[in-house]
C-alpha cells in the first residue's frame, strides 16, 4: 500500500511492518500455500526426491490467490519443464567433460533467459528458467559422470515438476477460483463506495487508494479465466466483464465527488449501492436504480450515475479496453537496462558458483540460487529486497535451527515433519501474501527454514548442512549487493521518471478524446492511478538506495508534487465536459521533458516547457491552470 511519507529509512520500515496486518483473503491464500508445501515435503520424503527445500520455495514464490491461474500455470509448467529437461540432455552430454565449456554455457543461457524475463511479460519467470538450467549443469559436479543423464537430470526434473503437479492438483479441488475472487473484489469496491458516500470513510482512505492503484488488470485476467474455463454461465461471464470497468468507474467517481453534492443525492446513491451489495450476497441481479432527487451537476456525479446504470443493466457503455501491452518491450533492443540487468545477475550467480566450487564447499550452493531470485532492476529495489531476504533468512534459519534442536528429536515419521512444515510455511506465506514492501521476506523465511530442516528424506537433527545453506544465502546476497551497486547501478529516479512520463501520456490520450466519449476511457484513468502508485512505491525505495545514487531532496519533493498534480489532472480531464484536444501537445511535451531528464541525470540545465497557447479558449480553465503548475514543476525539477 503506497503512501506519501517523509523519506526516511525508519518511516519506510514502519510501513513495511504495517503490511503484516490481516486483510480479506490473506489467511485463505496462506493456508493453501502452507498445505501445498507440506504435501510437497511429504511426497519428496516418501519418494526420495532431492532438494525438496527448493521445491517448497517454488510453491511459496509462484502460488497465487487465484486457484484457476495456479492450475493453468502449474499444468503449463509441467510440460515446459519436461521439454526443457529433454533439451538439456544433449547440452549436458556436450559439456560433461569440460568445466570451462559448462560455465560458458551457463553464462550464455543465463544471460539470454534473464534478458527475456526482463524485457517481456515473462518477468521473474525468466530468472526461474535460468536457475533451473544452471542447477542442472551444476549437478555434473555432484553426480558421477556415468550417472549425470540417468540420475542427475531425473532428480532435477522431479524437483521442479513436483511442486507444479501438487499446485495444479490441489488448486483444482481446493483453490479459490476466479469467479469467487471477482465477487469479493466487487463487494470490496461497492462497500468502499457506499462508505465514502455516507462520509464514513475519507477520500484519502488507504484502502481506497490501494483499490484505485491496483487498477483492473488482475480483474480482467480473472474475467478471462472465468470465461475460458467455464467457471460460470456465458451470460454471467459477460456481465462480469462489463461490471469490472463499471465498478472501477463508480469508485473513481466517488473518490472525486465534490463536497457540495446535495446530501439527498449522496444518500440516494448510497442506498442504490447498498441494494447492490444485498443482491451480490444472494447472487441475484442488481436492482434498477431510480433517478436522484436532484439533477446531477458535476461531471463526477454524471459518471457516477453512468456507472450505476451500467451495473444495473439500464445502460451498456462500450468501455475502451485497457491498452494492450506488448509481450516484448518496445525498447528491448535499444535500452541497455535489460542487457545490463541480465549481465549483472549472471555475473553474481557465476561468481558465487565459482567461489564455492573452487573451495569445494558444495554445501553453500544456495548462494547461486539466491543470486537468481534476489537481483532486481534498480539499486534501491535490489537493496530493499536484499534487506528483506537477509532479515527473512535470519528469521527462517532461527526457526529452523530451533526446530532441529527442540522438535526434531521427537519426530519419528514424515507426518510430523509435514505438520512442522505446514505451521512455519503458514507464517511465511502470510508474510509473502503482503505487498512488495514485505513479500520477499516471507519467501526467504520459507526458503531458509526448508533449507535448514528438509535434509535427506526424513526428520534430521544435523546442524552442519543447515549452517552451510544459511551461509550460502548470505554469500549470494552479498554478491548481488556488490554487483548491483558497483556495476552499472540503476538509480530509482530513472523508474520514477519513466512512470511519470507514461502517466502524462495516458492523460494526453484522454485529452484527445471527444467530451462525450471520455467516460469510456476509464481504463486509461486506471492506468494512470497504477503508474502513480508505482511512483509512490519508488519514492518509498529511495532510503534503501546508496546516497550517491539518490536524487537531491528538492527533486524528491518535486516528484511528489508532480505525482499529485498528475493524479488531480487525470481526474479533472476524465470528468471534464470541455473539448481539450489543444492541450495534447503540452502534455506530450511534459512527458518528453520528464523522459529526457531520466536519461540525462542531474546535470541537465533547466529547459522551459512549451507553454504556448495559454488562452481562454484552451478549455476548462481549472485544467489549464493545473497543467501550467505541472509544467512549472517539471521545469523546476530540472533546475
Amino acid at each position: 500500500m503506497a503512501k506519501n511519507v517523509e523519506l526516511t529509512l525508519w518511516s519506510s520500515l514502519r510501513e513495511t511492518f504495517a503490511d503484516l496486518a490481516p486483510f480479506p483473503g490473506r489467511l485463505a491464500t496462506s493456508w493453501r500455500v502452507a498445505a501445498v508445501c507440506a504435501l510437497v515435503a511429504g511426497i519428496a520424503m516418501m519418494f526420495n526426491i532431492p532438494e525438496s527445500a527448493i521445491s517448497c520455495y517454488l510453491v511459496i514464490f509462484l502460488m497465487k490467490a487465484d486457484g484457476a491461474e495456479n492450475t493453468v500455470v502449474g499444468t503449463a509448467a509441467i510440460f515446459a519443464i519436461s521439454l526443457l529437461v529433454v533439451l538439456m540432455i544433449p547440452i549436458v552430454q556436450w559439456t560433461v567433460e569440460s568445466a570451462l565449456l559448462r560455465i560458458l554455457v551457463m553464462i550464455l543461457v543465463s544471460v539470454v533467459f534473464i534478458f527475456i524475463g526482463a524485457a517481456t511479460k515473462l518477468g521473474e519467470g525468466g530468472s526461474i528458467v535460468a536457475l533451473i538450467i544452471a542447477f542442472l549443469l551444476t549437478l555434473v559436479n555432484e553426480v558421477p559422470i556415468n550417472g549425470v543423464i540417468s540420475f542427475g537430470l531425473r532428480f532435477a526434473w522431479e524437483m521442479a515438476i513436483l511442486p507444479m503437479f501438487v499446485i495444479a492438483g490441489f488448486c483444482l479441488f481446493f483453490g479459490r477460483w476466479s469467479v469467487t475472487l471477482l465477487r469479493e473484489e466487487m463487494q470490496e469496491r461497492l462497500m468502499l463506495a457506499r462508505d465514502i458516500l455516507l462520509r464514513e470513510r475519507a477520500k484519502d482512505d488507504p484502502a481506497l487508494l490501494e483499490r484505485l492503484e491496483n487498477g483492473n488488470d488482475d480483474a480482467n485476467q480473472r474475467a478471462m479465466l472465468t470465461r475460458v474455463l467455464h467457471q460460470t454461465s456465458a451470460s454471467k461471464a459477460d456481465k462480469i466483464s462489463r461490471d469490472i470497468p463499471a465498478s472501477y468507474q463508480l469508485l473513481y467517481a466517488v473518490s472525486a465527488l465534490p463536497d457540495d453534492v446535495p446530501e439527498a443525492n449522496r444518500q440516494h446513491y448510497a442506498k442504490a449501492v447498498e441494494a447492490m451489495l444485498a443482491a451480490l450476497k444472494h447472487d441475484e441481479p442488481f436492482p434498477a436504480c431510480t433517478p436522484a432527487p436532484e439533477p446531477a451537476q458535476s461531471g463526477q456525479e454524471i459518471c457516477l450515475n453512468e456507472a450505476l446504470h451500467n451495473l444495473t443493466g439500464i445502460a451498456k457503455t462500450d468501455y475502451v479496453k485497457s491498452a494492450a501491452d506488448r509481450f516484448l518491450a518496445a525498447d528491448a533492443f535499444t535500452n541497455p537496462v535489460y542487457q545490463r540487468f541480465a549481465l549483472k545477475t549472471t555475473l553474481a550467480a557465476i561468481l558465487s558458483y565459482m567461489f564455492y566450487a573452487s573451495i569445494n564447499w558444495q554445501g553453500i550452493h544456495t548462494a547461486m540460487v539466491t543470486c537468481y531470485v534476489a537481483s532486481m532492476g534498480t539499486a534501491g529495489d535490489t537493496i530493499h529486497k536484499l534487506a528483506l531476504r537477509i532479515g527473512g533468512c535470519l528469521v527462517g534459519a532461527a526457526i529452523g535451527i530451533a526446530s532441529l534442536i527442540y522438535l526434531m528429536p521427537y519426530m519419528v515419521n514424515v507426518a510430523s515433519l509435514m505438520l512442522l512444515v505446514f505451521v512455519v510455511a503458514l507464517f511465511a506465506a502470510w508474510v509473502a501474501a503482503g505487498t512488495e514492501k514485505i513479500s520477499y521476506a516471507g519467501v526467504q523465511i520459507g526458503l531458509a527454514f526448508t533449507l535448514t530442516v528438509l535434509q535427506g528424506f526424513g526428520p534430521s537433527t544435523e546442524l552442519s548442512p543447515a549452517w552451510d545453506r544459511i551461509v550460502g544465502i548470505l554469500v549470494g546476497n552479498f554478491a548481488v549487493y556488490l554487483v548491483s551497486t558497483l556495476i552499472w547501478p540503476t538509480p530509482v529516479v530513472t523508474t520514477i521518471c519513466q512512470h511519470l512520463a507514461e502517466a502524462a501520456e495516458k492523460i494526453a490520450e484522454m485529452v484527445r478524446a471527444e467530451p462525450a466519449e471520455r467516460s469510456r476511457l476509464i481504463a486509461r484513468a486506471a492506468e494512470v492511478e497504477h503508474l502513480l502508485g508505482e511512483v509512490r512505491y519508488c519514492l518509498y525505495l529511495l532510503p534503501f538506495e546508496p546516497k550517491a545514487l539518490r536524487p537531491p531532496e528538492n527533486m524528491v519533493k518535486a516528484f511528489q508534487s508532480i505525482s499529485r498534480q498528475l493524479a488531480s489532472l487525470s481526474k479533472d480531464v476524465y470528468f471534464s465536459s470541455e473539448k481539450l484536444d489543444n492541450l495534447n501537445m503540452r502534455l506530450l511535451s511534459v512527458s518528453q521533458h520528464i523522459q529526457s531528464f531520466a536519461l540525462a541525470g542531474n546535470n541537465v540545465p533547466a529547459n522551459q516547457t512549451d507553454t504556448a497557447h495559454r488562452d481562454a479558449n484552451a478549455g476548462d480553465m481549472e485544467i489549464v491552470k493545473r497543467l501550467g503548475r505541472l509544467e512549472t514543476l517539471v521545469a523546476g525539477s530540472r533546475a
